[in-house]
């Protein structure tokens, strides 16, 4: 019993070590296989650009590299997890053993009787098994808590952005007139602000193109009018309501955003435009699509309407994604309309003829452009330099006051007239 008494605590104490042992280490493990599936993600939607840069071999080694570190880790947290019931079935055995010899001096003495020895013995074998089942439930519930802790960081989450408290389901945007007041803003755990001291106004219906260098703020100040982000410092109102003041679902419901990159869904063209606006009739959709200058593409495709894309529209051209993209916003009729250089793949007929398109709706449209010709008919243009303002005003205005904006107008002029010498030649 004293045998028994020593060596089950130990098994138990060696057992609680031993769990939080193999979940650290299948958490390790968990993160090496978040490495190779990044990696094999990242070479599957790069897989044209690999084969363009020959660089299959370095890629090959970066998916050796990462898939060796997660063996290396799996066979460490799985060599623990192996030698545990053969370590606890040795430590047993070896107890069993020594009741067998001390059993057989007590009876030897007298000072035991067989009944006595084969019941510890029992009780021996039996806390055997007991433990063996133990350790094998210890182990899966190690890997399992490993795993459930990556899924937790997930769902515990909190969501940052969320209607505050000043939210009023009441307050509704009727006009879509843009204001922002001093704004400045840095994204979370980065020290440089994005944006600083930003003032400007776009009212109901006008046309505001705003124009800077890679890095100057451009997308971030998008970013803010639907609320993915929270500005730092100063205010943004719609309509004169501080948008925070306004529920998320109303704000973004009124907000047509076509991004930088057009991303589309695997489905059909009808469903890839309805994901705008769930609701949406066919009528809505071929309106959208006739001023997204989309529609004639569209009847050209084997099922038109029904022609099924590949993942990521990846049997149609950037300038036909492009037109997707707006067609899906354009179909919601928003009051206020954010295109993220979402026109640089049309031609200049294609999207002089989208533009004059968008005067069918009562929005209010902000364009983030890096083409003089998209800026002419703009009633302002806002030039963004390192997150600050650095001119505000009509093409006309900024020819004569920006040396900036005169610098990219000449430059552009240059490159399309080079371009039209050599079309002649």
């Amino acid at each position: 019993a004293l045998i028994i008494v020593v060596v089950v605590p130990l098994l138990i104490l060696f057992l609680s070590w031993i769990m939080k042992k193999v979940s650290i280490l299948f958490k390790q493990v968990q993160a090496r296989l978040d490495g190779v599936n990044s990696v094999m993600r990242e070479n599957l939607m790069g897989m044209r650009l690999i084969k363009a840069f020959l660089r299959g071999a370095h890629e090959v080694q970066r998916f050796t590299k990462a898939s060796r570190q997660l063996m290396e880790r799996t066979q460490t947290a799985l060599r623990v997890t192996e030698l545990t019931m053969p370590g606890i079935l040795l430590v047993m055995n070896l107890s069993i053993m020594a009741i067998l010899w001390f059993g057989t001096v007590e009876l030897q003495a007298g000072n035991a009787s067989e009944g006595e020895v084969v019941a510890i013995l029992n009780y021996a074998t039996r806390m055997i098994h007991a433990m063996s089942a133990i350790s094998m439930v210890i182990m899966n519930l190690s890997r399992a808590r490993a795993s459930a802790d990556r899924a937790k960081e997930v769902l515990n989450t909190e969501v940052d952005l969320v209607d505050t408290e000043d939210s009023n389901s009441s307050l509704q945007i009727k006009a879509g007139h843009i204001r922002f007041r001093n704004v400045s803003f840095r994204y979370p755990d980065k020290d440089t602000p994005v944006l600083t001291n930003v003032s400007f106004e776009a009212k109901a219906g006008e046309t505001v193109s705003i124009m800077g260098a890679t890095g100057s703020g451009k997308t971030s100040l998008f970013q803010l009018i639907p609320r993915l982000y929270d500005t730092e410092e100063g205010t943004i109102e719609i309509d004169g309501i501080d948008i925070r003041k306004l529920k998320l679902d109303h704000l973004r419901r009124q907000i047509g955003y076509v991004p930088q990159e057009a991303l589309l869904f695997t489905g059909t063209v009808k469903e890839n435009i309805a994901w705008g606006k769930e609701d949406a009739t066919m009528e809505q959709i071929i309106e959208a699509a006739k001023h997204a200058q989309i529609h004639e593409t569209i009847q050209k495709l084997p099922k038109q309407y029904d022609t099924v894309l590949g993942q990521r529209g990846v049997n149609l051209s950037g300038g036909q994604k492009q037109r997707l993209s707006i067609a899906r916003a354009l179909v919601r009729k928003p009051k206020i309309l954010l295109f993220d250089d979402s026109t640089s793949a049309l031609d200049v007929k294609t999207e002089a003829n989208l533009l004059q398109a968008l005067k069918n709706y009562s929005c209010t449209l902000l364009m983030i452009t890096q083409k003089i010709s998209s800026t002419r008919s703009s009633d302002q243009i806002l030039l963004l330099e390192d997150g600050e303002v650095s001119a505000l005003g009509t093409h006309e205005e900024l020819l004569v006051e920006s040396e900036l904006y005169k610098q990219i107008y000449e430059s552009q002029q240059r490159k399309e007239a080079e371009q039209h010498v050599e079309g002649l030649r």
